[in-house]
């Protein structure tokens, strides 16, 4: 049902936006699925000791089968996994594809990973959890003035 389509939030903006200025600041394929993988990891290595490698895993898995509705090649990255992420996998998969794609598709699965993130434990506990691995993943927001 699409009115039960999930909100994009600030912060999962920001990762959609990194990987496309990375992508527009000429990095290669190789530096794009290096990046994206190595996310990943981080957020693997944040999350298991709060909710389970399995969890981690299971929503890694739902995060690429939403994003693969938009980006196709997605669809057999989340194939057959139980209890772990297939992380070489997604690197094997990012690297068939051009770097606006791998921006695209893998910023969407990132941006699919925290709203559903969000959507199970709420906004506010989703941010904290991931607040480390945007901290050293994701350049700062500008912060605007008010007047």
């Amino acid at each position: 049902m699409e009115s039960q389509e999930i909100q994009e939030s600030k912060e999962s903006r920001r990762i959609v936006a990194t990987l496309v200025h990375r992508a527009g600041d000429g990095a290669t394929a190789l530096e794009l699925a290096e990046f994206v993988v190595s996310v990943w990891q981080t957020i693997e290595a944040s999350l298991t000791p709060i909710i389970g490698q399995c969890s981690v895993a299971t929503l890694y898995k739902r995060s690429c089968y939403l994003a693969s509705r938009e980006h196709a090649w997605l669809m057999d990255i989340h194939d057959g996994m139980q209890t772990t992420m297939n992380l070489a996998a997604l690197k094997s998969a990012l690297l068939e594809q051009g770097s606006s794609e791998i921006a695209a598709g893998a910023g969407r699965a990132l941006q699919m990973f925290y709203e559903v993130l969000a959507n199970l434990l709420g906004a506010s506990l989703t941010e904290r959890l991931l607040q480390s691995v945007w901290a050293d993943l994701l350049p700062a927001p500008t912060r605007e003035k008010s007047a």
